[in-house]
């Protein structure tokens, strides 16, 4: 790596615009971080020299030029190494420095808490996560969240939207209100159904949702829609603005805004069960599957997935939005349509009523969608690989490609079993063996490339697994009733690497730990700092999951929050997460990869237990080869 890139000072001005550009080239698409308009800053920055920055100015920057640092050696790497750069080498060791230097600036903006502090507060937790610092992360979010309260982001600076008399210009407000939803996007991030994280809540929230790109850039003031839509601002004049109406100024961001909105109450739903029949029209199921209908057919047409919109959003380089906003909304369905899967809800308890109850017809209906929505899922992945590799460099994709390979081995196990041998029909009777190996091989070779940008090594080692498990359960016939009319292929998966012990750690129940998502930020923080004091603060040894004493909540379908049983005669020997002493999470949320902020990394003490649990399978308790799977 070359020496500036690791330095603890800024580079020269000439790098430092490099690092910019590729940074709103990289780094502005993704998810809700594109908040700062781009001429004001760029006519900031380049018009005045390093030394004459403000204070604020210059951590925003450094903090910027950090999260590019990645792609700008990874371009360097690949031409040095004509474009096969070691598979060791990590390019998210470059610009640490330039991040300590926006953290101080943070730290010494003493009174002068403005929008552009909050900026670098986000990218800074956006920045550690990506290095695995998630204590650190965990705290920014904290002042993250503090920040949004302090300068009331959650309601409009003023009631003058067309900026007729406003002192602030159209980009200043509109830059305010990405910085508003950037920061619920992220809280919602963390909290993952649990109201006890939650700072930010999407109902308090009364801004409008981002305008386009287009309308940002130029400074022309917008009306859009609230997070209901079709609803207004109520204080708002239409009419008195030159525009097509409100639903036609909205952003991607503003749909992937409201996805991650929805996404939050099916988290919480798929925690608290108790008493629910989900395929009865009364059922608390019906109006959230209605909701994210209701969702993915109000995206217009310029924003469909075809391939004309793809090769439209590529040369816009917004490619990473695109592909980002389609794969959580079919994420979101398999996090909703998994209640009547087994195996995809943790604990296997938590839907065990609901699937032994159910119509054959629901679980047909769960686990086709379920199928169905990873094979898309896997589909677009390799979609974006084809189009643009450094389109897939950011934590959302490291999860989603790790779900993807864990959904489809799952349900196709999970199907084989529920019905009787002589009546089970093909989920999707089209696709052969060699169709899904091959998105299971193309999952494991996208994390091998995230890995280098980012703490990815669990996610890779996950989804390497899956794809071992479904070569053998092909091999063992199991699958056989998913593949009528198609011979399983049996040609071996690539090597696979298998660490010598798992670590066996539980979280006491009832702490956040047992009953929050460990791929979230917080267990993460809270892993690493055990790890600081001694790495048993707040745990039970050996916890043995024997916990008949617990009180369960009655009726069908357990609350998940309440229910602690680890169930271990019924869940086999195998490759499905929470055997054994495996610490519990409850929920599933997109987060980030699971490596410690230092040491080894493939010492996994701290992932394997923030991983095992999540709520989908990861196959990595054991690395068993043998499949045992009884529903």
């Amino acid at each position: 790596m070359p020496s500036w890139l690791a330095g603890e000072s800024l580079p020269t001005e000439d790098r430092v615009r490099q690092l910019i550009d590729v940074y709103f080239a990289r780094v502005h698409s993704v998810r809700c971080l594109g908040f700062v308009h781009v001429p004001t800053f760029t006519q900031t920055v380049w018009g005045t020299s390093l030394q004459e920055l403000e204070p604020l100015t210059s951590g925003l920057v450094a903090i910027m030029c950090a999260l590019a640092a990645p792609f700008y050696y990874g371009r360097i790497a690949c031409a040095a190494d004509e474009g096969a750069p070691n598979p060791e080498t990590h390019f998210f060791d470059a610009g640490r420095g330039w991040a300590a230097i926006a953290l101080k600036a943070v730290f010494f903006a003493g009174g002068n808490q403005g929008i552009e502090t909050l900026m670098t507060q986000i990218l800074l937790h956006d920045y550690y996560l990506r290095v695995g610092d998630y204590a650190q992360a965990f705290l920014v979010s904290g002042m993250v969240a503090r920040h949004f309260q302090l300068l009331q982001l959650s309601l409009e600076y003023d009631t003058d939207v067309a900026c007729l008399t406003s002192r602030m210009k159209a980009s200043e407000k509109e830059s305010r209100r990405r910085v508003a939803w950037a920061c619920y996007v992220l809280d919602a991030l963390i909290e993952c159904g649990i109201d006890q994280l939650r700072f930010i809540s999407a109902g308090n929230i009364q801004v409008q949702l981002p305008c386009s790109e287009d309308l940002f850039a130029r400074n022309t003031p917008a009306v859009t829609e609230t997070l209901l839509p079709g609803q207004t601002l109520p204080f708002v004049n239409e009419e008195s603005l030159q525009t097509d109406g409100a639903a036609s100024n909205l952003d991607l961001r503003a749909y992937y805004i409201r996805a991650v909105a929805i996404r939050s109450k099916i988290l919480r739903y798929v925690k608290h069960l108790q008493g629910e029949i989900p395929w009865e029209d009364t059922s608390r199921f019906a109006p959230l599957r209605s909701e994210l209908q209701v969702l993915e057919n109000s995206i217009p047409e310029q924003y469909a997935m075809t391939p004309e919109n793809t090769c439209l959003q590529k040369m816009a380089g917004r490619l990473n939005l695109y592909f980002g906003l389609h794969i959580l909304l079919a994420q979101t369905y398999n996090d909703l349509y998994r209640v009547g899967v087994s195996r995809l809800v943790f604990p296997h308890t938590a839907t065990r009523w609901i699937r032994e109850n159910a119509p054959q017809q629901f679980l047909h209906r769960c686990h086709h969608m379920c199928l169905t929505k990873a094979v898309d899922i896997a589909s677009w992945l390799q979609e974006l690989w084809r189009t643009d590799k450094e389109a897939l460099v950011d934590l959302q994709y490291a999860v989603h490609a790790q779900i993807c390979s864990s959904v489809l081995v799952t349900s196709l196990l999970s199907w084989a079993k529920l019905a009787p041998a002589a009546q089970a029909q093909p989920l999707l009777p089209h696709l052969t063996p060699d169709d899904y190996r091959s998105m299971l091989q193309s999952n494991v070779q996208i994390l091998a490339y995230l890995k280098r940008y980012f703490k990815a090594e669990l996610f890779y080692e996950s989804a390497t697994q899956a794809l071992k498990q479904f070569h053998n359960a092909t091999l063992t016939g199991t699958l056989s009733s998913n593949f009528r009319g198609h011979a399983a292929a049996a040609a071996p998966p690539a090597a696979l690497a298998t660490p010598s012990q798992v670590p066996q750690t539980s979280a006491q129940p009832g702490c956040l730990e047992y009953i929050l998502n460990p791929l979230g930020t917080y267990p993460m923080a809270r892993s690493q700092v055990l790890e600081l004091h001694g790495g048993k603060a707040g745990l039970a040894d050996n916890f043995s999951g024997s916990d008949a004493h617990l009180p369960r909540a009655p009726g069908p379908g357990p609350n998940i929050a309440n229910d602690h049983s680890e169930a271990a005669s019924d869940i086999p020997d195998g490759c499905l997460a929470g055997n054994g002493n495996i610490p519990r999470s409850l929920a599933f949320d997109s987060s980030t990869a699971l490596a410690p902020a230092t040491g080894d990394p493939l010492s996994w003490e701290t992932e394997l237990q923030l991983m095992m649990g999540s709520g989908y399978p990861t196959f990595m308790d054991g690395f068993s080869t043998q499949w045992n799977y009884e529903y």
